[in-house]
């Protein structure tokens, strides 16, 4: 692991949090009070340039394969606990990188850039201790709202990741702080197994803003369901007396049953445990902090076609990391422009890599089995998905 990553994996548990420059704190306060009067969807607003990371939300599909070997692992194990249980762990190794790994020298939340409709961002990485090569295939497709596609797939493994993600965001004035519940799912698949599991997203907090530290939380209950077995992750941060930052706990359970056969807790961004309650024994689940995260392998910009979100947005992240944020502003605003002015053509846009299956059965059947566990009402009611065209293992709806 770089020194950088060290550095914000400690920096997570730390209550000295970094703070907006000295200089932008003008800037910042403008951008407060304009939030506090603002009603609506807020991922419209403009952000300040200073504000942003210098990357598209769609490239945050890349941290599905942070530790690529636990994403082949789901298909390892015989017994189908076991594969549950894996489940979870793979989806847990993503949370650090997806809210948490922070780049800037600030080491502050920032806002990604919002993704063209069609934008595209491709990855791969090469095999782990034999678990074989991940690629990823994501594209943005919607702008209103926006939901970016993501499809994950290990060949050798026999496994693949297939899910959308969109936000819908508010500013609650009364808490000083930014909701955003995240709508869509993910289904991952197995080709040497029948069981299929749906993973519901969780809800997300941006705290910290009067501060000038703004950072996301994790909050409320995510599911993730099976034919067979259901769990459940409660998230939950420090609060103003007591409480640890990024903490989880989840629990494995039958269907249908009231008793737990696993439980995995802790930190999200750090150390977690695992027990089994069949046999009473407990053990070391994940220790991000001490792993290495994998690197994606990015095909050069030059190879890359205009609609990649590392070219497309090539030179707006210059000009940001230089900290020329006129010109940040300039050329994001021309991007943005373009949009707007193709949609008033009517022109429209063909999605290359996913199409939208209305009626998801494949979705339906396992959304129906949640029922109460998701205590998350009237977060969720679409009954399709966006299905990677490519899709392996197709008779396993």
């Amino acid at each position: 692991m770089s020194e950088n990553e060290k550095t914000s994996n400690n920096s997570m548990d730390n209550d000295q949090e970094p703070q907006i420059p000295e200089s932008k704190k003008n800037e910042y306060s403008g951008f407060l009070k304009t939030l506090s009067t603002f009603t609506g969807d807020i991922y419209s607003l403009t952000c300040p340039s200073f504000l942003l990371s210098g990357v598209s939300t769609l490239e945050y599909g890349q941290y599905w394969a942070d530790y690529p070997e636990l994403f082949a692992h789901i298909s390892k194990p015989v017994d189908e606990a076991e594969r549950a249980v894996a489940v979870l762990k793979w989806f847990v190794s993503t949370l650090y990188g997806s809210f948490a790994s922070r780049k800037d020298k600030e080491k502050i939340e920032k806002k990604p850039f919002n993704p063209i409709l069609g934008e595209q961002f491709l990855a791969r990485w090469e095999s782990i201790n034999g678990c074989g090569e991940t690629v990823l295939f994501s594209e943005q497709v919607s702008h209103h709202p926006p939901v970016s596609a993501i499809y994950l797939e290990n060949k050798h493994a026999g496994v693949t990741a297939n899910g959308h993600t969109g936000q819908k965001t508010q500013f609650k004035a009364t808490a000083a702080r930014i909701d955003v519940i995240q709508v869509g799912h993910i289904i991952v698949r197995l080709r040497d197994y029948p069981d299929k599991y749906l993973i519901m997203l969780p809800s997300l907090q941006i705290l910290g803003l009067w501060r000038g530290a703004p950072y996301v939380e994790l909050s409320g209950t995510s599911v993730i369901q099976s034919q067979n077995f259901n769990t459940v992750i409660e998230f939950t941060g420090k609060g103003w007396i007591s409480g640890e930052k990024h903490t989880f706990y989840s629990v494995v359970r039958r269907n249908g049953s009231k008793d737990p056969l696993f439980t995995a807790s802790g930190t999200w961004s750090g150390k977690s445990t695992l027990e089994n309650h069949m046999t009473n024994e407990k053990s070391g689940f994940l220790d991000v902090g001490a792993t290495h995260r994998a690197t994606p392998i990015i095909e050069p910009i030059e190879k890359q076609n205009d609609l990649e979100s590392i070219k497309l947005w090539q030179h707006v992240s210059k000009a940001i990391n230089e900290g020329d944020f006129t010109t940040a502003s300039k050329l994001k605003g021309e991007i943005e422009q373009r949009q707007r002015d193709k949609v008033k053509r009517g022109e429209a846009t063909i999605l290359q890599y996913f199409d939208w299956m209305e009626e998801d059965e494949g979705f339906l059947s396992l959304y129906n089995l949640i029922g109460s566990k998701l205590h998350l009402e009237n977060k969720y009611k679409e009954r399709g998905s966006w299905v990677y065209k490519g899709l392996l293992f197709k008779n396993n709806n």
